[in-house]
């Protein structure tokens, strides 16, 4: 007997046969664990984006709608294409502003390719923006859409910058400068009339260096022996050329006033250089007028390696760049002398002699008291009295005279002032005169210092070389100073009085004839030189309004 069933017949589920056979059918075997699927919910799949339709426009269409993909949008067209065109103009207006070769091209370039430039930076920022835009909207990287469009951002607010504050200030300026005019105006240059100095005023335009060049280059230039600079600065590359002529020919430089910015670089490339007593250096850094840091560095660094070849110390070219472009840093003239930027200032009265010969002339000698910073401020002061001391010291020359007496020749014409800038000079200035002539008199045995009482100009020369250097530094303070009010007054009945009480009526006109230019042997006459230094030094001790009255009674004489 076998346990095993007999095969079932198949029963169509569906037919009369199943139901006669009853009951429902059984349920189906469990699926084993391990081929049971996640409980976890399976996510919805995203959805393919749309085929984008082929391409019926041109690619400049294409990317202004948004069309292009994000990476050629903004790589290609927006970082490798518009960002570096904006900063190519961009450093073109710097370089007209500090060292452009031609403005008027240049700024032809800047007018014609900056509404280019900006047309070109809309579509590339429209097209970019559009771009992510469609790249969010397709499921794009969250991180790189909205990255890019901060950088479009950032884009949108560069350009709108450069054209708010480095285009439509200076549009103006642009324009002007496309039709060949400099609106900063250009330098003055004017010869003396003896040609041996060229002036140059104002401020330095464009076209200057070349005008300076062919200026030096003239018959009119034969004789000229320095440049005279006044001018506030302007163009870099045009101080650059005038400097290249300067050095090239040999021609010396003079600062007779403000000298600043740009013009230094012409009076560093004099040899050998001055600075009156009015004159000033300024100096601060460039400015492209970009407001982009990264060409104003550029510019400066050009313009530091441009003092660098001229001479100047690296302290002061460092005070320079630490300088605001809209300040200005005078250079004190201590620190012009240590670093031998400037000659030092003759210590006397006495100036370079021309040398001796058949071409020397009046001129020679005028030419050297003119570069004299005290005689320079006499004649400003006494108009004429340079000329007539040149034409003493020429006539003292043509004489045979040795160079001691050519330089006392000069004085003679000076002492025809000194009684004028003595009595008309402030008490204070007046008072630290007295105090010299009682040094002087004690320096001198007599009758030497007799000599120097009764106006002897020859006797100024034997004085101790301090001595005769404070006489000439008084001269110059009191010269610059301002000249009186009125006319000195001859004393009334009551000041003479007062100074009698004070110090004894011998001391009226005392000191008046100190500059008398009188030739000859010292007088036997006067009061003897221990009597004139001790009432000098009794006057120190007197009050404050004896002491003035005194003093400037001194130096009237009687009548």
């Amino acid at each position: 007997m076998s346990n095993a069933r007999p095969p079932r017949p198949y029963v169509d589920p569906t037919s009369a046969a199943a139901d006669a056979l009853g009951g429902p059918p059984p349920p189906p075997e469990p699926t084993p664990q391990w081929q049971q699927a996640s409980a976890r919910p399976r996510a919805a799949a995203r959805p393919r984006p749309a085929p984008r339709p082929a391409p019926t426009t041109g690619y400049a269409t294409r990317h202004w709608r948004g069309e292009l993909s994000l990476a050629r949008s903004f790589w290609v067209n927006n970082l490798l294409l518009a960002t570096p065109l904006a900063m190519a103009l961009t450093a073109l207006m710097g370089w007209i502003s500090v060292k452009g070769d031609s403005l008027q091209i240049s700024a032809i370039t800047v007018l014609l390719g900056m509404p280019l430039l900006v047309a070109l930076n809309v579509w590339c920022l429209v097209g970019a923006w559009r771009a992510a835009s469609h790249y969010l909207r397709e499921h794009g990287s969250l991180l790189w859409g909205w990255l890019a469009r901060l950088v479009l951002m950032l884009g949108a607010l560069q350009l709108a910058v450069s054209v708010a504050f480095g285009l439509l200030p200076r549009l103006d300026e642009f324009w002007t400068l496309a039709r060949g005019i400099d609106p900063l105006g250009q330098a003055k240059f004017t010869f003396s009339a003896d040609g041996r100095s060229l002036r140059l005023e104002g401020a330095i335009g464009m076209g200057d260096g070349e005008r300076l060049n062919a200026l030096l280059a003239s018959d009119a230039a034969r004789g000229l022996k320095r440049v005279e600079l006044s001018s506030p600065g302007g163009r870099v590359r045009e101080a650059e050329r005038m400097a290249d002529a300067l050095k090239q020919r040999g021609q010396a430089s003079r600062a007779v006033g403000t000298c600043a910015s740009a013009c230094t670089l012409v009076f560093l490339a004099g040899q050998p250089r001055q600075l009156a007593p009015e004159g000033q250096l300024g100096f601060h850094r460039a400015s492209t007028g970009t407001y982009n840091p990264v060409f104003d560095e550029l510019a400066n660094q050009h313009l530091a390696g441009s003092y660098r070849r001229l001479g100047l110390p690296e302290r002061l070219i460092d005070k320079t760049l630490d300088t605001p472009s809209r300040s200005m840093w005078f250079a004190p003239r201590a620190d012009l002398l240590a670093y031998g930027l400037i000659a030092a200032s003759p210590q006397t009265l006495a100036v370079p002699l021309p040398a001796a010969g058949p071409e020397t002339t009046q001129a020679d000698f005028d030419d050297a008291l003119r570069q004299h910073p005290v005689w320079a401020a006499v004649e400003r002061r006494y108009r004429g009295t340079v000329e007539q001391s040149a034409q003493r010291m020429w006539q003292a020359r043509e004489a045979g005279a040795d160079d001691e007496i050519v330089q006392i020749a000069a004085l003679g014409p000076l002492a025809l002032q000194m009684p004028d800038l003595l009595n008309g000079t402030a008490p204070l200035q007046r008072r630290r005169y007295v105090q010299l002539v009682s040094d002087q008199l004690k320096a001198l045995r007599a009758p030497t210092c007799r000599a120097l009482l009764d106006g002897q100009l020859a006797v100024r020369s034997t004085l101790p070389l301090e001595l005769q250097a404070r006489e000439a530094q008084w001269i110059l303070e009191a010269t610059l100073g301002d000249p009186p009010r009125w006319l000195p007054r001859p004393p009334s009945a009551i000041e003479v009085e007062v100074l009698d009480r004070t110090a004894g009526r011998a001391a009226l006109g005392l000191l008046s004839r100190l500059w008398a230019d009188t030739p000859g042997a010292p007088s036997a006459g006067g009061s003897g030189c221990d009597g004139v230094t001790a009432l000098l030094d009794r006057l120190a001790g007197q009050p404050a309004a004896r002491r003035q009255l005194a003093e400037k009674l001194l130096f009237q004489p009687p009548r």
